[in-house]
């Protein structure tokens, strides 16, 4: 199929690499019918054009044999100029766009720029054609702004906005359940990353010595590991809840390596990797992946890490 000797850049850094994203590729197939129409239309209109030029000649007596040659020739150029024009553009624009969806909302990278959105920051999606006539997925944030537009060109490109757009609906619509009690003990509320997990990770350590010789979180964290894999939780109450088990005197890695996937958020995967016995379910790798979708102080909590 045509442009498919295009290759991604960066094959192994692509979404559609990282497992449990929904990241169809919307990378160019083909051509849209609407603008190749146009373009031939445009083109035969331009070869009518010279061939009255060249009748004009013969009534005038004036006509030359080379004169016929003018009518190809200026089709094969209104063509090409109007195809040009109304998909080049388009072209590399799909090309250089790529987005994922994943448990707490929309990764999305264009070039070196990356920007994550949570479900909550996001309004609705459309598919419908531009002016040239290309289908062209529209993302919009919660006021309405469209932060991304990308052409779909060919069938297969045009079939995985579909798929993504189902998807992205059937997320945007999900409920955000109400916060558990303990989720005052957890969130964030304005502070800076270090005092925050300095706060989980006293309420961690005041847990073990509540818990005693009996081995159990007490009563009022008992709900945390439903918590994190709960997807109508926000994802700062997610993460909150995984570090605080992973500060437990006996975390289950198991339980928590089954809910914290690829696609859980990028914060919610950042506390993980943080935590003392998290990098045995987030890798040093697994983080780097989602480093360009954090904040600045976020990310370089990575590197404190080691």
């Amino acid at each position: 199929m045509l442009f498919d000797a295009f290759q991604p850049r960066e094959p192994d850094t692509s979404f559609h690499h990282r497992k449990g994203l929904c990241a169809p590729s919307l990378r160019p197939t083909g051509l849209p019918a609407e603008p190749v129409r146009r373009a031939f239309t445009i083109g035969g209109v331009s070869a009518a054009g010279a061939a009255y030029v060249v009748w004009g000649s013969v009534v005038q007596r004036s006509f030359e044999f080379l004169d016929l040659y003018l009518i190809p020739l200026v089709f094969v150029a209104a063509t090409l100029l109007v195809a040009a024009i109304t998909l080049v553009g388009p072209f590399f624009r799909a090309l250089r766009v790529e987005i994922a969806l994943d448990e707490g909302g929309l990764r999305c990278a264009v070039d070196e720029y990356v920007s994550y959105y949570p479900w909550v920051l996001l309004g609705p999606a459309q598919l419908e054609p531009d002016w040239r006539g290309i289908p062209t997925l529209t993302l919009t944030n919660e006021s309405g702004r469209a932060f991304a537009r990308v052409p779909l060109l060919g069938k297969s490109a045009h079939a995985s906005a579909v798929t993504l757009l189902r998807s992205y609906e059937q997320r945007r619509a999900g409920r955000i359940l109400p916060a558990p009690p303990v989720a005052r003990s957890l969130a964030r509320q304005g502070r800076p990353l270090s005092a925050w997990l300095e706060a989980l990770a006293a309420l961690g350590a005041a847990s073990n010595k509540r818990a005693g010789y009996r081995e159990q979180a007490p009563s009022d964290l008992a709900e945390l590991p439903s918590i994190v894999a709960d997807l109508g939780q926000t994802s700062e109450i997610r993460a909150a809840a995984a570090y605080v088990l992973l500060a437990l005197r006996a975390p289950d890695l198991d339980a928590l390596k089954n809910a914290i996937t690829e696609a859980a958020p990028p914060l919610v995967q950042l506390l993980v990797h943080l935590s003392p016995a998290g990098k045995a379910i987030v890798s040093r790798e697994s983080i780097e992946a989602v480093r360009p979708f954090l904040e600045p102080d976020e990310a370089a909590a990575i590197d404190g890490a080691g």
